[in-house]
């Protein structure tokens, strides 16, 4: 289902809706169990009070906030307002000011968010490459370094290589690791996740 920024602004305007909806997606947990391997119950948000798993045994009580475990933990931005701002990166509205006016954030959060979504989407692409252009269609390839410890990747080198490609015309791309940067190794990997008939564009070759 595609949706537009009021329509995401009006589905998502209480906080519980937001959550629910990540609930669904599994990007928030459906249940969980405390210490002692107890079913516990999710409390939405009274007052100050964010929302978050409770055990309800006697004798126990223990909370889990709601957002432990996931890519939300450690940010203190309500989880509708996340929402809103995923979606408008994903349509490229990502200007400190947009972020700041429309969703009352400090820029220093809207970068390191932003930050975040960006190698949160390399890191699917990277287990899910695609097959992208075709006859009549332009493709921008290009190397870059991944950091090992952002992304962890492989075991034997401080940085990760990788091959990427994006289709100017439909926005698909691909991102692969590469053991090195050599027309041996790279060459194959375009064929591969290029189709046939595209424009292959690259400003060293």
């Amino acid at each position: 289902m595609s949706f537009n920024i009021f329509e995401v602004c009006e589905r998502f305007k209480e906080e519980e809706a937001a959550i629910h909806f990540l609930q669904e997606k599994g990007a928030f947990h459906r249940q969980r169990t405390c210490a002692r391997g107890r079913a516990m119950k999710h409390c939405e948000r009274k007052g100050r009070h964010r929302p978050r798993w409770r055990c309800q045994k006697a004798g126990c009580g223990e909370e889990i906030p709601v957002r432990r475990g996931t890519w939300f933990y450690g940010e203190k931005l309500e989880v509708k307002k996340a929402l809103v701002l995923i979606y408008s990166w994903s349509r490229g509205y990502t200007r400190k000011a947009f972020c700041s006016r429309e969703l009352g954030m400090s820029g220093n959060c809207a970068v390191g968010l932003q930050k975040r979504m960006r190698e949160v989407t390399a890191e699917w692409l990277l287990r899910n490459p695609l097959v992208i252009g075709g006859p009549g269609l332009t493709v921008e390839v290009d190397e870059t370094a991944f950091s090992k410890r952002k992304y962890q990747l492989g075991r034997m080198y401080p940085t990760q290589w990788v091959l990427g490609g994006v289709c100017r015309e439909t926005g698909k791309c691909f991102l692969v690791p590469v053991a090195n940067r050599s027309r041996q190794t790279l060459i194959p990997l375009i064929r591969r996740y290029v189709r046939p008939g595209s424009t292959v564009v690259n400003d060293e070759w």
